[in-house]
């Protein structure tokens, strides 16, 4: 396993502290994996943090197009539609968030 990241430094050594610093701080949001396992030829993403009871990437995605169904219907009174309109600005800021994280911090297998 490769751990990756960007930093801007003065030196390789400053680079070296700078990353161990944030390898080392909790609330460092890097908890996403990929993990080349060699027998198998075959990648996994490990998250960390990941919530044992949190939705996964096909149930999320399902769960969206219904809100955005909802959100879309005539049938709805104001209120509910105002609602399902307030989760997904939630959940699409979630997601550019996790974006974000994914696009700065790497990790894959050589």
């Amino acid at each position: 396993m490769i751990w990756e990241i960007e930093i801007d430094a003065d030196s390789p050594k400053q680079a070296a502290e700078q990353a161990r610093a944030l390898q080392m701080n909790p609330a460092m949001p890097a908890t996403i994996f990929e993990v080349w396992e060699h027998a198998r030829q075959r990648m996994h993403r490990v998250d960390l943090a990941a919530a044992e009871d949190r939705l996964d990437k096909a149930e999320m995605a399902h769960f969206r197009t219904t809100l955005r169904r909802l959100q879309c219907s005539p049938e709805p009174r104001r209120d509910v539609k105002d609602l399902v309109t307030v989760m997904l600005i939630f959940l699409d800021a979630d997601e550019a968030h996790s974006r974000r994280i994914r696009s700065h911090v790497y990790n894959r297998a050589p």
